[in-house]
């Protein structure tokens, strides 16, 4: 019996209809005056008539005219400026039809429903703040659909201020809907936001800066806890001119706060950041023996297993270096080994350094920063290649002492370990000889330090000179 109107509803069949309603509006503002000879009969056709005339003209302005000018216009709400254009050109009908057709004269119309208009201003108060807003939201485009804000106020009418951070999904003459960072859907008053501290995590496009704040024990050997933590956060992503630090804030819970900063390119890539700097804080700090401080005190400290070298290891790293069989002994007491968590930087690009590392258990990968807006805006990193155990990266530092030329991040759980310079100090000045198998390895591994055009001579003299110089031998 009843037919559900929500149905798809075929594009002939609408232009049908539309042209059975023109027929119709025709047929009876041309059969009322020949039906009845009453003025008023007159008047209904012409009024068919003028009305019929002022929408198709004002579509037809609008397809015409209105939609091609403001259809690239960057505002808060595209299509907003115009509806309110359509909406006063369907007034200024309106009135020429009153007074033309009707004698109906719009001072008198005004003057007699002042009360009536007054009455339902303040019935439609709401209404009319949300439009007010919703028009001043437009006027002053401070943010658009798909940009995530920062809402701080009373959004909900109850005591207190409230915060709430989600993503512009759709903009109305009402209100605004926002997906929450849970997936919900939040429909807020556009009088609502008017009246809130609105920030926009978005716009404009740049760096914006990061925190998060942690409680660690008071000890004299505080900046070692800093020192590790700022090298750990190389693995979160940035420029290599805009790096994670870590300062000591201030006292509390009877420990120092230590507060992380980092800058980040929008808002899913801040949280994101935000995520892994307190993961990476809260995995370092109690493996490398500080304790973290809590309501119910310090938290416990991570042990690591015992520190035995195997001498196979030791063995194969000098042969991957090419160096003789007896510095294995020599290099083995000065080997370190570091222990690594997904996410963890081990070195960072442009820091100095002085040391070698072999990868003995999983997996790294060595980066450089990038800025993408897919899958999201953010600072991305760009992988170089994979290291995998048996491998070794940073003998440009260990042999000239050049700053760190990539940024090498843990992918999982892995176990480095670390030669620094002073081991190869005292063999090599011993053995100096052993220089040329040194070149030799930076050879293999270099990629083109030098102009294309300089001749190979010439760039491993350039290497022997500054190894040679590095370590204080003699030519």
């Amino acid at each position: 019996m009843f037919r559900d109107l929500r149905e798809k509803v075929s594009a002939p069949r609408r232009v049908l209809a539309w042209v059975l309603l023109v027929l119709m509006l025709l047929a009876a503002a041309f059969l009322l005056p020949r039906m009845t000879p009453h003025p008023m009969a007159h008047r209904a056709a012409d009024l068919i008539l003028w009305c019929a005339a002022a929408y198709l003209g004002i579509r037809l302005l609008s397809f015409l005219l209105l939609d091609p000018l403001l259809s690239q216009a960057k505002s808060a709400t595209p299509g907003f400026a115009r509806d309110l254009l359509v909406v006063a050109l369907y007034f200024l009908a309106a009135g020429g039809i009153l007074r033309n057709v009707l004698e109906v004269s719009l001072g008198q119309l005004l003057g007699t429903g002042a009360i009536a208009a007054a009455v339902v201003g303040l019935s439609l108060q709401e209404v009319l703040g949300n439009l007010f807003a919703g028009i001043s939201l437009h006027l002053d485009p401070a943010f658009q659909e798909g940009d995530w804000i920062e809402i701080t106020g009373n959004l909900r009418g109850g005591p207190g201020r409230e915060t709430l951070i989600s993503q512009v999904e759709t903009m109305t003459w009402r209100s605004v809907q926002l997906r929450t960072e849970n997936g919900d859907m939040d429909i807020l008053p556009n009088r609502a936001i008017a009246q809130a501290v609105v920030t926009n995590l978005y716009v404009p496009s740049g760096l914006h800066r990061r925190t998060t704040r942690l409680v660690v024990e008071p000890r004299p050997d505080l900046h070692v806890a800093l020192e590790k933590l700022t090298r750990a956060l190389a693995g979160i992503p940035h420029h290599p001119s805009n790096r994670p630090e870590v300062v000591v804030r201030e006292s509390d819970l009877g420990g120092a706060v230590l507060e992380i900063r980092f800058w980040a390119r929008g808002f899913r890539h801040g949280r994101q950041g935000v995520f892994q700097a307190s993961r990476l804080a809260n995995s370092i700090l109690p493996r490398e023996g500080f304790r973290l401080m809590g309501p119910h005190g310090p938290s416990p400290l991570v042990a690591l297993p015992p520190t035995n070298f195997d001498a196979k290891l030791m063995a194969a790293l000098v042969q991957e270096l090419g160096l003789p069989e007896h510095w294995v002994e020599e290099l083995r007491p000065h080997l370190r080994r570091r222990y690594l968590v997904p996410g963890e930087g081990v070195i960072r690009e442009g820091d100095p350094g002085d040391s070698l590392f072999a990868v003995h258990r999983g997996r790294l990968q060595v980066v450089h920063a990038e800025e993408l807006e897919v899958p999201y805006t953010g600072i991305f990193w760009k992988p170089v290649v994979d290291l995998g155990p048996g491998q070794w990266f940073g003998e440009a530092s260990l042999l000239t002492g050049a700053p760190r030329s990539a940024t090498v991040v843990a992918l999982s759980e892995a176990e480095v370990l670390e030669l620094p310079k002073e081991a190869f100090e005292a063999s090599l000045k011993r053995e100096p000889q052993l220089l040329d198998k040194l070149v030799d390895l930076m050879e293999r591994r270099s990629q083109e330090v030098a102009p294309a055009e300089a001749p190979r001579e010439s760039l491993r003299a350039h290497w022997a000179r500054e190894v040679r110089a590095w370590f204080g031998l003699t030519s």
